[in-house]
């Protein structure tokens, strides 16, 4: 029985892999790649200047990118033809496949092509990029086999098959009707890939892409993936989602339960500012977002700015984890931990001072016991909701423990807007 289950893998493996060698051989071939390609990895004056009629030619068949190689912008680079008629640039397929395959170097040429856009802030030819990539990945006719998920090892239609799969689950939810347009839906969909490519690159004991490592393939991705989706994450591993070398508040667990736990907490100083009331000078007080247009975005910009040094002294702090909001409506609050200088009541009065203008007020959490209940994913409103109504079930029922009335409900994130959701902690 196991002789012929393993034949019958292998003819499978066998007809897929020349199913796709036929389907790629003739794109390859239908495909023209212009000899002298425009360099974004070159200083070239055209490149750097050029006017936004040159560059937001609606994805132009003639309008070309480069992909940049992992050493010095000056340093040879593989010509990527963003061609969204064709949608056959051969280049950005082998790329794209290396990187799904596990090649974190390939990974990393990907994103060192966005990023290069990013801050040349050639934003439509970054989106025109990011929609290339896109089509590839949401084609809707794939082979009725891409969808048994250990093919992805075999196969490059599979791939894309599941990162297609993987986009669907770590897209983020609109946060409100406004935010649910096509363009604000196509834009947290390249948000996702992103996020996504970013994944592929492993990571060093510091943090940092260790491009020397083999990457992740998207097999393994979208496996943790779901995974995560099906909430069958162990504590151990949410452990490990916390952002190494950042401080965090102190705690003891003092009892555990099967989805909840209950910890002491030591007592923490906080930066706060109100997330419903404009301020007069944000311009002069708020710190710059990679994404004005996420939600909490202009408060964690005024909580930023004041740790970064936009304060009467002048004193930049070092950055914590997690970021705390509470309250409700006009009442919401958002608030960032304060390095643990400041932690006691002595301290806190020796803090920088907030700019007048800024909002930020300065105040200390006395810690106490409270019940924690952690969870992965992006924290939308309706996530968020779902999570409080468990945990106040929870308690409920539970004969040791019970809720204060009027308590507040507090949300923490520890991680930053890139992360994957597979890789988040909320709590």
């Amino acid at each position: 029985m196991q002789h012929i289950l393993l034949r019958t893998i292998c003819i499978l493996h066998c007809l897929i892999a020349i199913s796709d060698a036929l389907i790629f051989s003739s794109i390859s071939n239908s495909n023209k790649v212009d000899p002298h390609p425009r360099s974004l990895g070159q200083t070239s004056h055209t490149a750097n200047n050029a006017s936004s009629k040159d560059i937001g030619g609606g994805r132009s068949p003639s309008s070309s990118l480069s992909l940049a190689n992992n050493e010095a912008p000056s340093s040879t680079t593989i010509s990527l033809t963003t061609d969204a008629a064709k949608d056959n640039d051969e280049g950005l397929n082998d790329i794209l496949d290396r990187a799904l395959y596990g090649d974190g170097d390939s990974a990393s040429k990907l994103l060192k092509t966005i990023s290069s856009l990013r801050e040349n802030r050639l934003l439509e030819q970054l989106n025109d990029f990011l929609d290339d990539i896109l089509d590839k990945v949401d084609q809707r006719k794939k082979p009725f086999w891409t969808k048994i998920k250990f093919t992805s090892k075999l196969s490059r239609r599979s791939r894309l098959a599941a990162l297609h799969r993987l986009l669907n689950m770590s897209t983020p939810n609109a946060s409100s009707e406004e935010d649910d347009t096509p363009e604000a839906k196509k834009s947290r969909r390249r948000r996702a890939l992103v996020v996504a490519l970013r994944s592929f690159v492993p990571k060093d004991e510091e943090g940092q892409n260790d491009q020397s490592s083999r990457g992740f393939t998207i097999y393994d991705i979208e496996k943790a993936a779901r995974k995560d989706l099906k909430e069958q994450t162990s504590a151990q591993d949410m452990e490990s989602r916390l952002p190494s070398g950042l401080e965090t508040p102190k705690y003891s667990v003092i009892s555990k339960y099967p989805k909840y736990e209950i910890r002491k907490y030591e007592s923490f100083s906080v930066c706060s500012v109100p997330m419903s009331k404009p301020r007069p000078d944000a311009s002069a007080t708020d710190e710059k977002v990679s994404q004005p247009q996420l939600m909490g975005a202009s408060s964690f910009g005024a909580l930023a700015g004041y740790l970064f040094g936009k304060n009467e002294e002048q004193t930049a702090m070092k950055m914590t984890t997690p970021v705390l909001t509470v309250g409700e409506g006009d009442e919401r609050e958002m608030s960032f931990v304060l390095p643990s200088t400041y932690w006691d009541e002595e301290s806190l009065s020796k803090a920088p001072t907030p700019l007048r203008n800024s909002l930020v007020q300065l105040k200390r959490d006395e810690g106490g016991t409270r019940a924690v209940v952690m969870f992965g994913g992006f924290a939308s409103s309706k996530e968020v909701e779902a999570k409080k109504k468990e945990l106040i079930q929870n308690l409920n029922s539970n004969k040791e423990w019970c809720l204060v009335p009027g308590s507040p409900i507090t949300v923490a994130q520890y991680n930053d807007p890139f992360t994957a959701p597979w890789k988040r902690r909320n709590e």
